[in-house]
């Protein structure tokens, strides 16, 4: 499939399709693109750990009792390498594992993770898959010089989420099974490559796969620490780490081209006077007599805020605000902001990317901020900007940011933006559309 062809499917309701095709169709057409073919389930599917099971184990290694308490850990800074050659070597299959998430038998899990659609809660999801990428750094990790009745030394924190595409065609009332394992390891941070599927007509059916970087810590979360050195075994090892090495040369080359680092291309700078131009009344034109076009909203006409206490039952093993937990919100608040633009059921195609830049005390006030930075046809592109405030001092700082690709049934209005700011904002969303119909272009080799 060309890229044009590709292109008209996202932003075209005509073309290819009929009008009366059901939108779920039109998702699932995609979805094909980049999917693994389903799977057999394991032998060991019905003795395969719940992710309850995976809370209760990544609670024992670290040594917390549950109880909400500021606990010392600074005494297990002893038990930490200096060198990453004090710590052995590790392949991939030393962290790999599974766990599962039995809605089909379990009714109270079923009406956590259905939406009023009748379909799954994909901020729901992502809390389990945070969680259970922890529990694969945490087994990647083995360090002879921790005793076995200390717990670990280590903290783990999410740095960022990227490339999560996502099926539509998931059920609220079928098991989930979540596999995976550390794809790549520099020397403080880890790449978890997760897997998540559901049991459907006897077989595994993919609903998405997303790759987590973490950065390990040391017990007081002040300085990055040494992980396991990764030696691939086997082809399929070395290719997966050849992969991810490119994915992490290719983050680092996407940060140095950043709209923050660098001035837009001709092209991007053409197309803002361009969206400038259609802005000024022709009747009177004059800079800063602005008109709206036709079939057009200004891009802060978009926003939607929420407010949020943050409470000690949403907290992780460190004590701060759990970033599954912040995906989770940040994901439905997207949900809303779209829906409220496009006037109708939305779909979730894809979360570009999500990055975590300051935990999250608890007790402090989380503001979530959301707005559509860019479309194309049938597609919007959703920015989440999370800050923290301070209650005692009203300090705030941003936390997170998160970059969501919804899909409506039909064309949406355009989004246009008003100053130098939303010009620039506009630029990144649109670069970030056009990465997500590269990934699918990319084929089915780098999805295995």
């Amino acid at each position: 499939m060309s890229p044009k062809v590709f292109v008209n499917i996202l932003t075209s309701p005509k073309s290819l399709f009929r009008k009366n095709i059901t939108h779920g169709i039109y998702v699932q057409q995609i979805y094909r693109r980049w999917k693994n073919e389903t799977n057999l389930p394991p032998k060991d599917f019905c003795k395969l750990q719940t992710m309850q099971d995976i809370k209760l184990k990544l609670s024992n290694i670290m040594g917390i009792s549950g109880k909400y308490e500021n606990e010392d850990r600074g005494w297990l800074s002893e038990y930490l390498p200096k060198e990453q050659n004090d710590l052995p070597p590790r392949s991939m299959n030393d962290s790999f594992d599974r766990a599962i998430v039995p809605l089909s038998t379990d009714l109270a899990l079923q009406n956590k993770y259905t939406t009023t659609f009748k379909s799954l809660r994909i901020g729901r999801l992502l809390e389990d898959m945070d969680l259970f990428a922890v529990w694969i750094v945490m087994k990647h990790i083995y360090n002879p010089l921790q005793p076995p009745d200390v717990p670990t030394p280590y903290v783990v924190v999410t740095l960022l989420v990227d490339d999560v595409v996502i099926n539509a065609n998931r059920f609220p009332d079928k098991d989930l099974i979540l596999s995976g394992q550390v794809t790549y390891a520099g020397k403080t941070s880890l790449e978890v490559t997760l897997w998540l599927e559901q049991f459907n007509n006897d077989k595994f059916e993919r609903i998405t796969r997303a790759h987590f970087v973490f950065v390990a810590r040391d017990p007081t979360n002040t300085s990055s620490v040494m992980v396991n050195n990764l030696v691939p075994v086997g082809e399929r090892e070395k290719n997966l780490m050849i992969l991810s090495a490119k994915k992490n040369e290719d983050r680092k080359r996407a940060r140095q081209n950043s709209i923050l680092n660098k001035m837009p291309t001709p092209e991007e700078q053409s197309l803002i006077y361009d969206t400038f131009m259609k802005t000024v009344n022709s009747k009177e034109p004059i800079i800063g007599n602005k008109v709206l076009p036709a079939n057009s909203v200004w891009m802060d006409d978009t926003m939607l805020e929420t407010n949020i206490l943050c409470h000690p039952e949403d907290r992780n093993l460190h004590n701060t605000v759990f970033g599954g937990y912040l995906m989770r919100v940040a994901t439905e608040l997207a949900f809303l902001v779209a829906s409220a633009h496009s006037k109708t059921r939305v779909t979730l195609q894809s979360i570009n990317s999500i990055t975590f830049r300051k935990p999250v005390p608890i007790g402090s006030k989380l503001k979530l901020n959301g707005k559509i930075c860019y479309t194309s046809g049938r597609v919007m592109i959703v920015e989440i900007i999370a800050k923290v405030e301070e209650l005692e001092s009203k300090k705030s700082l941003t936390s997170n940011s998160f970059y969501h690709v919804y899909v409506a049934p039909n064309d949406v209005d355009s989004v246009l933006p008003q100053n130098y700011h939303d010009s620039m904002l506009y630029i990144d969303g649109r670069r970030r559309y056009l990465d997500f119909v590269n990934f699918l272009e990319k084929g089915q080799s780098e999805n295995n």
